[in-house]
């Protein structure tokens, strides 16, 4: 029996190296200790020329380890002038033309620079192939991968608990609620690169573009992709802000510019980002009615405000049980309550950052960043050490589901 193949491609500027690496890593460990896959895996590191040269040593080792690294050139051009990560997008999409990989046995998992996989992530890709009533898988996303206990790595339990609606939404008509996310999805390499990456001028959040372009075309051939992705969330709030900045401009690139998306999903999405938005100014009325003592104000608010409060505690506690197993440490409720408040601002005042600063094609999040045991003296955790040696690299080891039990030994 012939068995499809997948590419597991990272596709990334590059300077994340120590995060790209154990990425990488993670898959080529999990498919030599995963036996019975129904497929057969290629992994491909799609590149911009200034992250190659930030450690090419280290790249040269990953290509020696069979890995098809993939440097973008600083001249090619899409018919659209595309930018970012979308040009990088397109660009792998050509290469797998020329190559002759454009084509139903094959199939794309994409990954950011710091997704790694656990063998529950390559068996839930393997049932969902061998399944073959999709085009299009997402699945959940979890953040342990060097978790420590500061509000941007707790506001990241929230993201987590927050897949559970993206998954239903996506595989429902029209996706009603919004939402998807550019990493921990697979796809038909031949749906891909019909549709491909590329936008007139830069997409911030090129994800969503894609998904609303597939959507366009094929209708609804989205479906959940059983396993986890591990990730890692930014070590600063500045860095937060960054992030989630290029998601607003993302969304609201869409909106405007997107020439496929209907009536009907633009007003979803416009009211998506007019939830978001509106978080600041409620904060704000909450606030001025408390110190105001305005008491119908806050009569009048406090429904609203009540179904906030519950729906975001929510949102911390389920996404701190779904993290918790893969931990190793419990922050405690009262600790997590306090981190998560400050985290939350950050996500509050994000939307309005995003209105008077600009993003640009070469904005990135650190993730070269670990995780520090707490013993004198000890570093911010926000230091970035030195990469470590290869021989010291060890594979994250996610705890496996009850569905999918590690192979002992």
């Amino acid at each position: 029996m012939k068995f499809p193949t997948v590419i597991f491609q990272v596709t990334a500027i590059g300077k994340n190296v120590r995060a790209l690496e154990a990425s990488v890593r993670s898959v080529l460990y999990w498919a030599r200790e995963t036996p019975f896959l129904r497929f057969r895996p290629q992994v491909w590191v799609v590149i911009e020329p200034e992250g190659y040269a930030t450690d090419p040593e280290l790249y040269e080792e990953i290509r020696a380890l069979g890995v098809s690294v993939w440097v973008v050139p600083r001249d090619y051009r899409t018919p659209l002038g595309t930018s970012g990560k979308a040009r990088a997008l397109e660009y792998a999409c050509s290469l797998r033309g020329r190559f002759g990989l454009s084509t139903p046995d094959v199939w794309v998992y994409h990954q950011d620079e710091e997704t790694c996989v656990g063998q529950d992530t390559l068996l839930g890709i393997s049932e969902f192939i061998d399944r073959g009533d999709k085009l299009v898988g997402a699945g959940i996303i979890l953040y342990p991968v060097d978790w420590a206990p500061i509000p941007t790595h707790v506001q990241e339990f929230t993201r987590s608990y927050d897949d559970l609606r993206v998954l239903d939404s996506i595989t429902m008509p029209g996706n009603p609620t919004a939402g998807f996310h550019g990493s921990h999805f697979v796809v038909r390499a031949d749906v891909e690169d019909t549709i491909g990456w590329d936008v007139s001028g830069y997409s911030p959040a090129e994800d969503l573009t894609f998904e609303i372009r597939v959507r366009a075309r094929y209708g609804t051939v989205f479906g959940v992709l059983k396993g986890f992705a591990y990730e890692k969330g930014a070590f600063t709030m500045r860095e937060q802000l960054r992030q989630r900045r290029r998601w607003v401009r993302g969304i609201l690139y869409a909106i405007r510019r997107s020439p496929v998306l209907t009536r009907k999903r633009r007003l979803t999405i416009a009211y998506s980002a007019t939830s978001w938005f509106s978080a600041l100014p409620s904060v704000v009325v909450l606030v001025a009615s408390v110190v105001l003592h305005y008491g119908p104000l806050l009569f009048f608010t406090s429904f609203f405000t009540g179904f906030i409060w519950i729906s975001m505690v929510t949102g911390y506690v389920e996404g701190a049980r779904l993290n918790s197993a893969y931990l190793g440490v419990s922050p405690g409720y009262l600790r997590l309550f306090c981190l998560g408040i400050a985290g939350a601002l950050v996500d509050v005042v994000a939307p309005w950052y995003a209105l008077v600063t600009r993003t640009t094609a070469r904005d990135f999040v650190r993730k070269d960043v670990v995780r520090v045991p707490a013993s004198p003296p000890a570093p911010s955790v926000t230091q970035a050490p030195r990469l470590p040696t290869r021989k010291r690299w060890a594979p994250f080891r996610p705890v496996p589901t009850a569905a999918y039990p590690r192979r002992s030994g």
